[in-house]
């Protein structure tokens, strides 16, 4: 290539980096507060704080009540009309849908452990992209796909991070959970059992749970609930105010199963709380005996994994801070970036 056509690349690079606004949208099956759907909320909120425009596509234009959202929210019927430089899905029942679309990019962001990508690979407009380095292993061990590494997030600014002081022997002390009781992947109970085991050998446990019921089926399983230990079940709490919920625990558990990224282990992380928590959703957050302790799904395992953490206060400590480190390269704003930079990127060789 000569010296002048690689000058004029450059700056026809850096041109469209300062002056190109970015058209961008997601197909989301509806508004509900899961992980996966708050994910876009969160990005879309700082693709717009960049500049660009984001557009969630809903199957009747719902807004979300629970999330205060910047960017447009239009009906799904839409979306065959829009003009847009990329389009992301995360549900295999959207892909007719994105398939009929005029996006320039149409994008799988890989978020459920669950989905056959064998289904979606076959289209060879579509690009992968995986929130978490569990997803990507997937991907390419089982599917034979390269996806690119959207890893994360966390909004860091609504997580401040909480001193954790020692737990002072024959004192409460407060294990917190995530409260989705029905969906037996989340592993709640084993966090029950595991304090319920506490009880009998004479600690002075508390239980800190918290959801807020999208179904019917999630509310019935919740009024359902019974333990012999102390508990408190917080119901519909803000997200935005979530840090509030994680200063009130000692110790965080997360005994998941099949999951893409632990949302709940990573705010845990950003807030100082102490983890313990399986392998499934949390291969960047969770490293055994530096950043939290690793268990299986079992309550024994649990229970020992509590007892060690509160009768080691400098283990605490020295978990917390390495945590809370290694989650910073995960806010949402540098995922936000990333992202930005792939689709601009593309839209430049393109050009």
């Amino acid at each position: 290539m000569e010296a002048e056509e690689f000058q004029g690349l450059i700056q026809n690079r850096r041109h469209m980096e300062n002056t190109s606004k970015l058209k961008i949208g997601v197909l989301l099956p509806h508004v509900k507060l899961y992980g996966g759907i708050k994910r876009f909320f969160e990005l879309g909120n700082h693709f717009v704080d960049l500049g660009h425009d984001f557009t969630a596509f809903t199957p009747a234009g719902e807004i979300p009540t629970w999330f205060k959202f910047k960017g447009s929210i239009k009906n799904k019927a839409e979306l065959i009309s829009q003009d847009l430089d990329a389009l992301f899905f995360t549900e295999l029942s959207l892909l007719d849908d994105v398939l009929t679309s005029k996006a320039q990019r149409k994008i799988f962001y890989i978020v459920n452990p669950s989905v056959n990508l064998n289904k979606i690979k076959m289209h060879k407009e579509i690009e992968f992209f995986a929130n978490s380095s569990n997803l990507l292993k997937r991907a390419k061990s089982k599917f034979g796909i390269d996806a690119f590494p959207a890893l994360g997030g966390v909004n860091l600014n609504n997580f401040p991070v909480k001193k954790i002081k020692p737990i002072v022997p024959n004192e409460p002390f407060t294990v917190m959970a995530y409260g989705r009781i029905a969906e037996g992947r989340k592993g709640t109970m084993y966090v029950v059992k595991a304090c319920e085991r506490l009880q009998k050998k004479g600690y002075k446990v508390k239980l800190l749970l918290f959801d807020t019921p999208v179904t019917d089926k999630i509310q019935k399983a919740i009024d359902r609930f019974k333990t012999t230990v102390p508990f408190e079940f917080v119901l519909n709490h803000p997200v935005e105010h979530n840090a509030l919920l994680f200063h009130k625990a000692d110790i965080f558990v997360a005994p998941e199963k099949k999951t893409g990224y632990a949302n709940t282990v990573v705010e845990a992380m950003a807030c100082g709380i102490p983890v313990v928590a399986t392998s499934s959703g949390t291969n960047d957050l969770l490293f055994h005996n530096q950043t939290g302790l690793l268990i299986t799904r079992n309550s024994y395992k649990i229970r020992d994994a509590i007892i060690k953490l509160i009768t080691n206060y400098n283990l605490c400590v020295e978990l917390t801070t390495n945590a809370r480190k290694n989650v910073e390269r995960l806010d949402w704003s540098i995922l936000a970036a990333k992202i930005i930079h792939n689709i601009m990127e593309k839209k430049v060789k393109d050009h």
